[in-house]
């Protein structure tokens, strides 16, 4: 079964680019590129909005793909988060 047969070419481009998105980050972290938790979220939230910008979805849907793929980067790298010792503010 392939992951095509099953999606949209919009929803099927946005699942490759996560996952392109994800492994990115990944190396940057291993690298040490980016090294503190801020840091890559302001990095996938540049990348995402760069990605979705140009294609042709309303706003709010535009919004909850933004929140939903940061949320799905951010759940996958926090294995990579704990390994690679990334920094974390800690707000008092």
């Amino acid at each position: 079964m392939l992951l095509e047969k099953y999606c949209k070419d919009t929803d099927l481009m946005i699942i490759q680019f996560t996952i392109e998105l994800t492994k990115d980050i990944h190396a940057k972290i291993s690298a040490r590129t980016l090294f503190y938790e801020e840091q890559v979220i302001r990095y996938a939230e540049k990348r995402i909005r760069s990605f979705l910008h140009p294609l042709s979805l309303k706003h709010t849907l535009k919004f909850v793909y933004q929140s939903e793929i940061l949320q799905t980067i951010l759940f996958k790298l926090k294995p990579t988060f704990e390994q690679q010792h990334v920094l974390r503010c800690i707000s008092s």
